[in-house]
């Protein structure tokens, strides 16, 4: 599936956090999106994902606006993990994985295949307020696994990920990409997004760039994301290298 977002304007009060954004996410591709704290990532996911109204602009689902789609409708065909994880489940963690399929209409699905592919098949019978971060965070991304969507989105989503799940999120994503999904995921470092990302998506103050990361990513172009001093996040000499 294919979301085109055109002239995409985004406002938090007064202030534009993006202004007239041309993007289309294709089908196959990961896409990262890099900016400082502020600067719109999230909010620009919640419009992608048709939850918020931009103040311009549209989003289209294959050509449909996708804010006329239904709520369960636009779920089998866009997932989305928030940033924020505001909690209030109190079943299993089984049960919270088969959340994924609720807008497939699956009332029992055999969850086993998400459990295994993010080593919960031991947790399974847990709370998953028992959990600790990074299993609970596991559980979203098995849950957004099994939701199948063909556009994925994801707001930082290594946050309370150790080093080997983070390297097993970024493989997903690709996986993701090479059976069709469109993804696109926030991160900050820029090796992870030279290593795992198609393109780049730069964001700062009301401006953006949009680019291949040997086109984006320079010590000098880290420096006018993120301010002073962040060119030392850069370790590659050849952006775009895959790790």
């Amino acid at each position: 599936m294919r979301l085109t977002a055109r002239t995409l304007t985004l406002q938090a009060g007064p202030r534009t956090l993006l202004d007239a954004l041309d993007l289309t996410l294709e089908p196959g591709e990961v896409l990262g999106i890099l900016g400082a704290n502020g600067t719109g990532k999230s909010t620009l996911l919640a419009a992608l994902a048709g939850l918020s109204d931009p103040a311009g602009g549209t989003v289209e689902l294959d050509g449909l606006p996708v804010a006329q789609l239904a709520p369960l409708e636009r779920a089998r065909y866009v997932a989305l993990l928030p940033q924020d994880d505001t909690g209030g489940y109190f079943g299993s963690v089984a049960e919270y994985v088969a959340l994924g399929r609720f807008p497939h209409g699956e009332a029992r699905p055999n969850v086993a295949p998400w459990l295994t592919a993010w080593e919960l098949g031991a947790l399974a019978l847990r709370r998953l307020d028992t959990l600790s971060g990074g299993e609970r965070q596991r559980a979203r991304l098995a849950q957004l696994a099994a939701q199948a969507a063909g556009v994925v989105l994801l707001d930082e989503p290594m946050t309370f990920l150790d080093p080997a799940h983070q390297a097993a999120l970024l493989r997903w994503t690709r996986a993701e990409a090479n059976r069709g999904a469109a993804i696109a995921l926030t991160l900050h470092d820029p090796n992870w997004a030279a290593g795992h990302c198609d393109r780049l998506l730069f964001l700062y103050g009301s401006g953006w760039r949009l680019g291949t990361p040997a086109e984006l990513l320079s010590p000098e172009a880290l420096e006018t994301l993120y301010g002073p001093g962040t060119a030392t996040l850069w370790s590659r000499g050849a952006p775009g290298q895959p790790v």
